[in-house]
């Protein structure tokens, strides 16, 4: 079995798959920022026994990276590792943008695709498939600059993507980590290539006192 872990945006999901690709179990709890850290350890053992599981028959653990909010990317990470110790199995990261690519290329095979997040300040995070771009927090103008250097066809995805769309790009309706796909991306990955290393991209918006 695999978990999937991602709390990177306030939302928690959970998604549980077979090792043949098959997802066994998958929930998403809405509107838990500030919470992840009380509520991911019940959802995710309820889910386990849910399926007539124990935390033992995992093989490994995939978890979103950021870039997101800057706690919950370190509630999920955390939680993920302590688990991922406990069990003696890999755990493995991946970043939110790599995960919305994923998403889109499953809707448009074929296609080019990038992920565009709003970062908020007049900032994006964004990436492109295949070694487009790297992912990186930039202003709307750079992304545009990368996203024309882009083969066609093009598909977006991402909360920010609708502020620097070409006329030519198709812009797809996924905004979240759907963490059945984030499953299926650990499933194909070879751990040692998904370090579970925060992606921030950028400080914190909390700053110490003065």
């Amino acid at each position: 079995m695999i978990l999937a872990i991602d709390t990177a945006f306030g939302p928690i999901g959970v998604a549980l798959m077979s090792d043949a690709g098959e997802i066994v179990a998958h929930e998403a709890v809405l509107n838990t920022l500030g919470a992840q850290a009380e509520k991911l350890p019940p959802l995710v053992a309820s889910m386990i026994a849910g399926a007539g599981l124990k935390p033992g028959a995992l093989r490994r653990i995939a978890v979103t990276t950021g870039p997101g909010a800057f706690t919950g990317v370190r509630v999920g990470l955390a939680f993920a590792k302590g688990m991922a110790l406990a069990l003696k199995v890999p755990l493995l990261g991946f970043t939110t943008l790599e995960c919305l690519i994923a998403q889109a290329r499953a809707a448009r095979p074929g296609a080019s695709c990038a992920a565009v997040i709003d970062a908020r300040r007049g900032e994006l995070y964004a990436q492109g498939s295949d070694d487009a771009f790297a992912p990186a927090v930039m202003g709307a103008d750079d992304v545009r600059e990368q996203l024309g250097r882009m083969s066609r066809p093009l598909v977006l995805a991402g909360s920010g993507a609708a502020v620097v769309a070409p006329d030519d790009a198709e812009m797809l309706d996924i905004q979240t980590v759907d963490v059945r796909e984030l499953a299926r991306l650990a499933l194909r990955a070879e751990p040692a290539a998904h370090p579970p290393v925060p992606c921030y991209l950028r400080a914190p918006d909390a700053r110490l006192p003065s």
